[in-house]
């Protein structure tokens, strides 16, 4: 057909599709304008989009989304502490051999080693002033407990005799805060893990059938080593 008899037939049934197209094309690249000039409410367009999802796309999965847990939420692992016989001969070849541990007792106690100070080299008679030589002693406990992971506590013992100060008025408050004190030398002498510190009065007095406690004071301060987390040697049998 020529392009006259196709000028006298009309037009293509089916030309119109092309306009309409193209109408299309600038409709939705106006709205992408527009869309793109506007402030998106996150909430509203996610609600749209799960919509047209679930709408147009039987088969999609659904994902559950999950809060995820942040850093303060994780837990950190421990690392093990050293074998009990092990640390206890280690405390006691780093500060035996100093004069000033002179009665310092070192010994293993219900899974645990415990260095007992007396008090008399820590603190005057009922009190909680410290003596001369007092804070040079536990920073020399601080230096050779840095090097273990086992974590400690305190616990502070007097006799019963009755507290004769003002200042404090039982053996429980008295026990309490020079086993505070001597955490508080002990962190600033540069040891950064946590110290439980206990206040016991007179509730435990030295076994006299322990051999290991022979000697042992009533009035002290029991730097306790804590066995959790040590792993068992073959021959650790104790």
């Amino acid at each position: 057909m020529s392009e006259t008899e196709q000028q006298i037939a009309g037009p293509t049934p089916g030309n119109w599709m092309v306009t309409f197209a193209d109408l299309l094309s600038l409709l939705l690249t106006f709205f992408v304008l527009l869309f793109s000039m506007s402030t998106v409410n996150f909430e509203n367009w996610k609600a749209v989009v799960t919509t047209m999802s679930s709408e147009f796309n039987e088969q999609r999965p659904k994902i559950d989304l999950q809060p995820r847990e942040t850093t303060n939420q994780l837990k950190p692992v421990a690392g093990a502490g050293l074998n009990l016989n092990y640390l206890q001969a280690l405390l006691k070849r780093s500060i035996g051999t100093h004069a000033s541990f002179d009665g310092v007792l070192i010994h293993k106690e219900k899974g645990q080693v415990v260095i007992s100070i007396p008090a008399s080299l820590l603190f005057e008679r009922k009190a909680t002033e410290l003596k001369p030589g007092s804070i040079q002693l536990l920073r020399r406990l601080a230096g050779a407990l840095l090097q273990i992971k086992n974590k400690i506590r305190i616990a502070g013992h007097t006799d019963s005799i009755p507290v004769s100060s003002g200042k404090y008025r039982s053996n429980w408050e008295l026990s309490l805060a020079r086993a505070r004190i001597a955490a508080g030398i002990l962190t600033d002498s540069g040891y950064r893990r946590s110290i439980m510190v206990l206040g016991l009065a007179d509730t435990q007095p030295p076994s006299l059938e322990d051999d290991a406690t022979n000697g042992l004071k009533l009035e002290r301060i029991d730097i306790i080593v804590v066995s959790e987390g040590s792993r068992k040697g073959l021959y650790d049998l104790f």
